[in-house]
């Protein structure tokens, strides 16, 4: 059976590709404009700047896409306490203690003559490390940049030194933020040589029968039980 032809399972709906596309590209977007005054000195941020329209337009930038990002954020917490299919999509991404076990058995896999690669659920603990990343990732980056941003009123609230952590806190939290994102998750979910160039899923949110075997063995178990009750 061609690739064409293959059977395919539903991943993640629309709403959830729309949101992690908005998260992507508001991700980008902050990234760019935020490294841009983090290093300003340098002759590629300040060809950025001026292509943004100087600091005042960097700024705006920035902050329409913090909007879009607090945005996204929300939408995706609503989603999942009042949708019950996506409840229990995000009860599938909770840490457990068989995470620690699939990691044992990857590192075994890897490192010993164990050539029996473990089976996982939906997501495995990668995934779940990543996606619990980026909502600690997201919570330091919203409140510290919002407190930045009405500066005024968290220096009635807060002492200097308090300013001075958030500040420092959302520039390195963003250097962060970017390696995670753009260079692990990138290497996992697009340059991994068993999808290169691109991995599909985030535009389709289909998976192919074969791959949902190999990766996610378990829940590929559970959806056929579940087809044949």
């Amino acid at each position: 059976m061609t690739k064409e032809n293959q059977k395919s399972f539903s991943r993640f709906n629309i709403i959830f590709r729309i949101q992690h596309i908005l998260l992507m590209l508001s991700s980008i977007v902050l990234g760019v404009s935020g490294f841009a005054l983090l290093w300003h000195s340098t002759e590629v941020a300040k060809m950025i700047i001026s292509i943004g329209g100087g600091y005042t337009g960097r700024a705006y930038i920035h902050r329409i896409a913090a909007i879009i990002l607090i945005f996204d954020g929300l939408w995706h917490l609503l989603y999942i306490l009042f949708s019950k299919d996506a409840h229990n999509e995000f009860l599938k991404i909770i840490p457990s203690f068989s995470d620690f076990k699939e990691l044992a058995k990857a590192v075994s896999y890897y490192l010993s003559n164990n050539k029996e690669f473990p089976k996982f659920k939906k997501f495995n603990f990668i995934q779940k490390f990543q996606y619990w990343g980026v909502v600690l990732g997201m919570m330091i980056m919203i409140l510290s940049g919002l407190a930045l941003w009405f500066k005024d009123i968290s220096m009635m609230i807060l002492p200097k030194w308090a300013m001075d952590v958030l500040l420092t806190l959302h520039g390195r939290e963003g250097l962060l933020a970017f390696l995670v994102l753009f260079l692990w998750h990138q290497y996992n979910v697009h340059l991994n040589p068993s999808v290169f160039p691109m991995d599909k899923i985030w535009l389709t949110g289909r998976i192919s029968e074969d791959r949902l075997k190999k990766e996610h063995y378990l829940e590929y178990e559970e959806i056929i039980k579940t087809n044949l009750n």
